[in-house]
């Protein structure tokens, strides 16, 4: 099973999630937060099901996207924890140096946004095929000698329930260990186990790890938002910047900005004009 550590110990959790490629963490969020995500997902999600509806169409799993700007909670609340933030840049922090004449001078950019999403899982959703996430960036695996190899990582998920989630209602699933396998090796029945989680709690895991939705088999949808993250040299899965205005990013905090590829991670990446699009905002408010 899926092992428990409170989200307050982050050291603990690491020591968990290079063991087995994920982590319950308990003490993630207030139960009032998860209600205000899934109430700010809800128009949404509730729109995509009526339209399937008058189109005759099942309603299987229906997905707000874009779910950084539409919900402050989400954004502003859950993924600017110190907590969560030391753990996933531990393992998707990018250190290198420069070959330049700075000699030791130091270069570090810390994990981006990739996507964030509620996944609405209707009444009888089938499980999803077991996949490792980081295949969006054609990653491949080499046997890891049973033992983690810090900086293999290019992605990581978090996954927050909006309700409890359990074997019946699809609640995820995990093998674990299984990002210390080589690329060809697939997964055995049995191998995969349920990662039940209350209200409040919330699944850390690696790209690399093999994990999938369950299959609900109840009469309820069961929400599960979802948020992934990048190393910041690659393109994140979702495009940001196809969809906020200047005014709606200026009214995020500078955190959330820098971890949605709005605010430059080192001196050049990102820039727009050789600028920081941050400031640009600015300059083109002055001009209006």
């Amino acid at each position: 099973m899926a092992r428990r550590v409170p989200l307050n110990n982050p050291t603990t959790a690491i020591k968990t999630i290079k063991e087995d490629g994920g982590v319950i963490l308990t003490g993630f969020s207030r139960r009032s937060d998860v209600e205000r995500v899934n109430d700010d997902a809800a128009p949404f999600i509730n729109a995509l099901v009526e339209d399937r509806a008058l189109r005759s169409l099942p309603r299987e799993t229906t997905r707000c996207t874009r779910l950084f700007g539409r919900s402050e909670t989400a954004r502003e609340v859950w993924l600017q924890q110190p907590a969560l933030l030391e753990i996933i840049n531990y393992f998707l922090r990018t250190v290198s140096i420069p070959y330049n004449d700075a000699g030791d001078f130091k270069l570090g950019t810390d994990a981006i946004l990739s996507a964030a999403a509620t996944l609405d899982v209707g009444p009888g959703v089938k499980a999803q095929d077991l996949h490792r996430d980081d295949f969006i960036w054609q990653q491949t695996h080499v046997n890891r000698a049973e033992e983690h190899t810090l900086g293999a990582d290019v992605c990581m998920g978090l996954l927050v329930p909006g309700v409890d989630t359990n074997v019946e209602n699809g609640a995820t699933l995990f093998v674990p260990s299984s990002h210390l396998w080589e690329h060809s090796r697939r997964p055995k029945h049995g191998e995969a186990v349920s990662v039940e989680m209350g209200v409040g709690e919330a699944f850390l895991f690696l790209g690399s790890t093999v994990h999938a939705g369950g299959a609900n088999t109840t009469t309820k949808p069961r929400p599960m938002h979802g948020f992934f993250y990048c190393r910041s040299y690659l393109r994140p899965e979702e495009n940001q910047h196809m969809w906020w205005t200047s005014k709606e990013v200026r009214q995020w905090s500078l955190a959330a900005q820098k971890q949605a590829g709005y605010v430059l991670d080192n001196p050049f990446l990102g820039h727009c004009n050789e600028e920081n699009p941050v400031d640009l905002f600015r300059a083109n408010d002055a001009h209006m």
